[in-house]
């Protein structure tokens, strides 16, 4: 028996190795990572409702990306501001790279680099790129400044093999879903499960599994404020 404890307490604190050096979630229950997502949320000050966070798997590891909705609250909540201070087309490598300072209300800068390769391209998608290298830049900026190791929404979807996690990969625990169904084929069947929930962590867990019906429907996400406001309220 003592064996036994002896053994799981080495792997809870291998994972735990891997997450806080690695910033590896993939060995975590579908559960914990539900969890770890929330409580980064709340120590970032944003709501995990509006998925400012997502998963990547990355070479055999699962780690946090910022979406444009994270850089987004991230710059109203700490009051970031941005200056392009440099614009310039490396011809020779079919390189265009954009320089962006950000800056907080207390003085603190720092300075990051969007690049993007527009080797061949002209027309729309020639612009698309040179707007993109200033997104990156911008966002990445606001990362560095607030000391977030994690990469941007934009990073994330030039990176070859790199695949979108769903926070519930696995099965989920009793604790979480109990009777409510998780996969909601219409939105009556969406709206009768946010009803049944008698969490926040099952809302959570109901919101994740829904998220493109819900992003599409105000009235969804009207009922998932709604029933939030009167979890909190118990």
């Amino acid at each position: 028996m003592s064996n036994q404890k002896s053994s799981q307490s080495l792997t809870q604190t291998n994972v735990i190795s891997q997450l806080i050096l690695n910033g590896d979630l993939s060995k975590l229950t579908a559960n914990d990572k539900i969890k770890y997502y929330n409580g980064y949320c709340e120590r970032m000050g944003l709501d995990p409702f509006t998925k400012p966070f997502d998963i990547l798997r990355l070479n055999g590891r699962e780690v946090l990306y910022c979406t444009r909705s994270g850089t987004q609250q991230l710059n109203k909540l700490h009051q970031v501001s941005h200056l392009i201070t440099s614009r310039e087309l490396i011809e020779a490598v079919g390189v265009y790279q954009v320089t962006s300072k950000a800056s907080l209300p207390d003085g603190r800068c720092t300075e990051s680099i969007g690049a993007v390769n527009i080797a061949g391209l002209k027309g729309e998608a020639y612009a698309n790129a040179i707007m993109k290298a200033e997104t990156k830049a911008k966002r990445r900026a606001t990362l560095d400044l607030l000391g977030l190791g994690v990469l941007d929404e934009s990073e994330a979807d030039s990176i070859p093999n790199a695949e979108p996690v769903s926070l519930l990969v696995a099965e989920p625990e009793e604790e979480i879903v109990e009777e409510v169904n998780l996969e909601c084929g219409t939105l009556g069947q969406l709206m009768i499960a946010i009803s049944k929930v008698d969490s926040v962590e099952q809302l959570k867990a109901l919101y994740f599994a829904n998220t493109k019906k819900v992003e599409t429907n105000s009235i969804a996400k009207e009922a998932f404020t709604n029933r939030k406001k009167e979890l909190n309220g118990k």
